[in-house]
């Protein structure tokens, strides 16, 4: 049975944990004087003659200097020494360790050799020497010794083992950290690809030689991946069919009413009402071949200067020109100048889809206002146009739906308007194409506003 992650898991911080001590303890027998070497350093010869320079150093210098021989003694091999007189009382006037060292300096005082006492933190030993023939001194050494020996040492002893620590603890979680993370972020770009469309992204040949659940989650990703490519692809292959099929008996049809209107038949309404229908449904097969070329994935827009301005004045004038006998009106609000890399066709063509569906729905007597302007605070730049009618609006719940295809509105954007639902989908992809944005909010007052966002 193949090791899960979370197995995995348990194991490299269990490894890490027994590395991390092993590291500790290797720092610590390396940077540590064992007690026995600091004790034999003050055999009895050696503690024999400390005593003797201390009382030397006592007679011509006094306590003071006494104090500063003492703690130049313990600074350079960490072992706490102290001179003490027949009566247990410090000539130096430093601070006397507890217990042990006032029992092995009376010892040492009576028998007169080298007596040594330890317990679980400290190892005591003292020598008794006399100066004159008459007075009597004992100096006493106390080593730390167990875990309390590594408070005495140096901080470059303890900086180094904090290290080794360090050091040990980073490479093992880092190599945690490259373990679990480098899939997740393997299958975060590829999630990401595949939200922005990119179907054909895959992720199996990135995953290495993996056999846990990053790997089964990227083969499910894989599959996934597959099958929405395979049903979009399916989808956009049959509008596509569906569309070219519908044209050619929707040809014959108009053929067909050119002869019957030549013919000269009574029922001119009848006639009038299949040439409309016709060319309602030759305008519908035109939008669904364009929003099928703009899903189809090889979609890519001209890439040469395009002067906004100029496409939204003429835009504005024909629209204006279409409005005024329905009893509407379209005016420029406001403009800038603007120049945008991108197809002008297309962009021409949303810009119409917009304005024509604001004055199909605005009311009669009301005007549909077009704005440009230049958002100089977004990042990156963009060139903003705004479309805002005064009709019914549109549910706010609604809102987030009506770029999507064959959506409608029943309440406030009825089918008497004329609209299959496919004018603001094509206006969506197309600027989608230019790196650009769509967004339609309902306007104070009434009416919906559509705004366009464009890198400018």
């Amino acid at each position: 049975m193949v090791p899960g992650v979370f197995l995995k898991i348990l194991l490299w911080f269990w490894t890490s944990l027994v590395l991390v001590a092993l590291a500790l303890e290797l720092a610590i027998t390396a940077t540590t004087t064992p007690v026995e070497v600091r004790v034999s350093r003050f055999s009895e010869s050696v503690l024999t003659s400390h005593a003797h320079e201390a009382v030397a150093i006592l007679d011509r210098g006094g306590p003071r200097k006494l104090a500063r021989f003492l703690d130049e003694l313990e600074r350079t091999t960490r072992i706490h020494a102290v001179l003490l007189d027949p009566d247990g009382y410090d000539v130096s006037g430093r601070t006397v360790p507890p217990k042990p060292v006032a029992m092995v300096a009376a010892r040492a005082l009576a028998s007169g050799q080298t007596e040594m006492e330890a317990d679980g933190h400290t190892a005591v030993k003292a020598r008794a020497v006399t100066v004159s023939g008459e007075r009597r001194y004992v100096l006493v050494a106390a080593v730390p010794i167990g875990l309390m020996r590594l408070l005495h040492d140096g901080l470059y002893a303890q900086g180094l083992r904090l290290l080794a620590v360090l050091v040990t603890a980073a490479a093992a979680c880092y190599g945690l950290a490259r373990y679990v993370v480098r899939p997740l972020a393997t299958l975060r770009a590829a999630t990401r690809a595949l939200a922005k469309g990119d179907l054909s992204v895959r992720v199996g040949s990135t995953m290495g030689r993996r056999t846990d659940e990053f790997m089964e989650l990227g083969r499910d990703f894989d599959r996934m991946a597959e099958r929405l490519d395979a049903l979009v692809t399916a989808e956009r292959r049959l509008l596509r069919d569906i569309s070219h099929e519908l044209r050619s008996p929707l040809a014959r049809l108009n053929v067909a009413l050119g002869l019957a209107r030549q013919q000269g038949s009574e029922d001119q309404a009848v006639l009038d009402r299949i040439e409309r229908e016709a060319e309602r449904l030759n305008a519908l097969i035109a939008q669904l071949l364009m929003l099928a070329w703009l899903e189809s994935g090889t979609a890519a827009p001209a890439r040469k200067p395009v002067d906004l301005a100029d496409i939204v004045r003429e835009v504005a004038e024909d629209a204006a020109f279409e409005a005024k006998s329905r009893g509407r009106e379209v005016e420029i609000a406001e403009t800038c100048d603007a120049v945008v890399l991108g197809d002008p066709e297309l962009l021409h063509s949303a810009v119409e889809n917009v304005v024509r569906n604001a004055v199909r729905h605005t009311r009669e007597g009301t005007v549909v206002a077009v704005g440009m302007r230049h958002d100089a605070h977004a990042v990156p730049a963009r060139i903003r146009i705004w479309v805002r009618d005064h009709g019914g609006g549109v549910p706010d719940a609604a809102l987030p739906y009506i770029f999507q295809p064959f959506y409608r509105v029943g309440d406030a954007r009825d089918r008497g308007t004329g609209g299959v639902g496919l004018g603001l989908t094509i206006v969506h992809r197309t600027i989608q194409l230019h790196g650009g944005t769509v967004s339609a909010v309902n306007a104070p007052g009434g009416g919906l506003l559509v705004e366009l966002g464009l890198p400018g």
